[in-house]
């Protein structure tokens, strides 16, 4: 007995699958398109392996990974990316892109990632995006691009200077999925933004500004399936107030949103007792409030929900982790009929409590 089992979203394309013969489990796992790993588990009697199956598949579940007749084909990808020697050494995002966009590869590219340049607290990577739009019909397979791909130890995500997105979208007809990582300097769009086949935005910092979270609820993006933002907080640049954020709570915004992430916020109590009884739930599959300071004032919002309850919609989970719900709250939630995480639970006695990114 064989179960395989995919988990997609803007960061992982990854792969899961447990297989029984007699009284052995075999789990595997990896990348989508690679071999992956291996772990052979034995037991006993083939009746404890099915209960260790129905166990693992149970938690992947719960981690969003769905069950599939067939593996994807893997996706094509490319990397670029200026380390601080080469930096030190006069290297430049630039030229590694000029130089990317002159190869063979560069048309058979899908998934496209960015990660740090030279000094990206001082400059964005404009001149890389610009090279990119200027000769985009060499990149005519690609469908997902993440820029920013960087960890603190090159730059403080907070710190990270954006770019002006316009051009871009306007030059990239296919793309399907877009990840940003910082928030400053960044223009989604100047104008308003419309893009046919956008299927999933992300967009990750330690604070989002109000000019781009209007941006979006203004957007016309008829094929958006998952939108994740990182809200922030306001000494990192979100500087928006629950009002600006009512547009995603109502239906038709997206027609085919399915997850909705208002995450890592300092308003999360505020954005849980608005969204637990919005429109919007009864379109998703997955609510994410995760990474802020939710605590039982939130909570008890939600839990009141007849969506969240089961009594209608279609969720199917709930993600709250990294939060400052107390242990009472933390198990009327496990009794409910969706999946919900509600891991990380922080010291619900600080007095001060700050979302999960900031700086």
């Amino acid at each position: 007995m064989k179960h395989y089992f995919e988990y997609q979203d803007s960061k992982s394309y990854k792969f899961w699958q447990v297989e029984i013969e007699a009284n052995a489990l075999t789990v595997k796992y990896g990348k989508i398109g690679t071999a992956g790993q291996e772990k052979i588990s034995s037991f006993d009697t083939e009746e404890k392996a099915q209960k260790e199956m129905a166990k693992l598949i149970s938690e992947k579940n719960k981690k969003g990974y769905v069950e599939k007749a067939d593996a994807s084909a893997k996706k094509i990808a490319r990397r670029l990316g200026v380390s601080y020697d080469e930096a030190e050494e006069g290297k430049t995002l630039a030229e590694k892109m000029a130089a990317f966009l002159d190869s063979t590869q560069a048309t058979e590219v899908e998934s496209l990632v960015i990660a740090a340049w030279e000094e990206p607290y001082e400059g964005g990577p404009q001149e890389a995006l610009d090279l990119m739009i200027a000769q985009s019909g060499k990149l005519t397979s690609l469908k997902e691009l993440f820029v920013g791909d960087m960890d603190s130890e090159e730059c403080e995500i907070s710190w990270i200077k954006q770019a002006d997105y316009t051009n871009l979208l306007t030059a990239f007809p296919a793309l399907e999925r877009l990840h940003i990582k910082g928030s400053s300097d960044l223009v989604l769009s100047s104008q308003v933004l419309k893009h046919a086949n956008l299927k999933a935005l992300t967009i990750e910092c330690g604070g989002l500004p109000k000019a781009v979270i209007e941006t979006i609820t203004t957007a016309h993006l008829p094929e958006l399936e998952y939108l994740q933002l990182y809200l922030g907080v306001d000494d990192y640049g979100f500087d928006a107030k629950l009002a600006d954020l009512r547009p995603f709570m109502q239906k038709g915004l997206f027609p085919k949103l399915k997850y909705l992430g208002l995450t890592d916020s300092e308003i999360a109590n505020e954005i849980a007792t608005e969204i637990a009884q919005a429109p919007i739930l009864e379109q998703l599959e997955t609510l994410d409030l995760s990474m802020g300071t939710l605590s039982d004032d939130g909570g008890r919002a939600l839990l009141a929900s007849p969506v969240i309850k089961g009594q209608s919609g279609g969720l199917k989970k709930l993600d709250l982790h990294y939060h400052y719900l107390s242990n009472e709250l933390m198990k009327e939630f496990k009794k409910l009929p969706v999946l919900v995480d509600v891991s990380d639970q922080q010291d619900i006695d600080d007095e001060w409590r700050y979302p999960a990114v900031t700086e």
